[in-house]
């Protein structure tokens, strides 16, 4: 046991060493501190090994000191555990960012990390999404971007297969669009998403014991945003937030001509629910007079609709 102490006194100094470099990268809060954490595990588990291994102890003294580092390394682990899910964490993934023959690579790697998110939701779950259509969005559309999204939004609709429920909001200049028969919202709805709609609309009508909702509100805040929501044991709600960052293009310089396209993805993970009760508060703020959507409102100019 004489060794183990030893050992884990060599590795503080190390560990310091590690603290201090990795606050000299700057990585903040979307750092990793549990890797920290596992390096000084790993060197420990080094040092006593490479004691052992040179020590001219008897085989029983060399068990009894294993066996005390594999119990210090299962509590250690379970204190990994415990640290990395109350840790609150911040990663950003961009869509645009340098020059334009990686922004496919950049997208493929936005949207997947964001449906791994989504994949996170369970039984008795939440789904909780914002969307805000006061911007106009590029409409130019690149099918290996169409599939990138088709397969995200998959990933939400498989997620009512296990239980999680969804509900959706629609920003809206005004309510008053609906009964507009020379407004079209599919005007400023990606493809993919608007057959996403379609199949959710149909969805609502056609099992009506499913816990899927899309509603329109009137716009309050210019942002989109993703909740996945889940209970915690003593009652708050933690998850995760996709929260969506778009970028202003302004075309020719008229007014007519600018638009919105996605920049990029800020993924926050937060297991105690510090950051994502704001986010709820939000969402509960724009529900107010919230009018479900049906097919009629999502129609495409002319009455065709593209295929499902």
């Amino acid at each position: 046991m004489n060794r183990v102490l030893a050992a884990f006194l060599a590795a503080i100094p190390f560990a310091a060493v590690l603290n201090i470099f990795q606050d000299w990268l700057g990585n903040g809060i979307s750092a990793s501190q549990t890797g920290l954490l596992i390096g000084v595990l790993v060197l420990l588990a080094f040092l006593v090994y490479s004691t052992m291994s040179t020590s001219a102890d008897t085989a029983h003294e060399g068990r009894l000191t294993r066996n005390a580092v594999w119990a210090l390394h299962d509590r250690m682990e379970r204190s990994f555990d415990e640290f990395r899910d109350q840790a609150a964490s911040i990663r950003y993934f961009p869509a645009r960012h340098g020059p334009e023959a990686r922004h496919l690579k950049q997208a493929a790697t936005l949207y997947a990390k964001a449906g791994e998110v989504i994949d996170t939701a369970r039984d008795g779950d939440e789904i909780l999404a914002v969307n805000s259509f006061v911007e106009v969005f590029h409409r130019r559309s690149d099918p290996a971007i169409e599939r990138l999204q088709e397969d995200y939004l998959r990933r939400i609709e498989n997620r009512l297969r296990h239980g999680a429920s969804y509900h959706r909001l629609v920003q809206l200049p005004s309510l008053d669009v609906l009964d507009s028969s020379s407004v079209f919202l599919s005007d400023s709805i990606e493809p993919s998403y608007l057959e996403h709609y379609r199949r959710i609309i149909g969805l609502k009508s056609d099992a009506p014991g499913q816990r899927v909702s899309l509603d329109a509100v009137t716009a309050k805040y210019p942002i989109s945003f993703v909740v996945v929501r889940r209970r915690n044991t003593d009652g708050s709600a933690g998850g995760a937030i996709i929260w969506q960052v778009n970028e202003h293009i302004q075309g020719n310089g008229l007014p007519e001509s600018a638009n919105f396209q996605l920049t990029g993805i800020a993924i926050v993970k937060d297991s105690k629910g510090d950051v994502v009760r704001h986010f709820l508060d939000w969402f509960k703020e724009l529900q107010r007079g919230q009018r479900s959507l049906e097919l009629n409102d999502v129609r495409s100019r002319g009455g065709r609709r593209p295929a499902a």
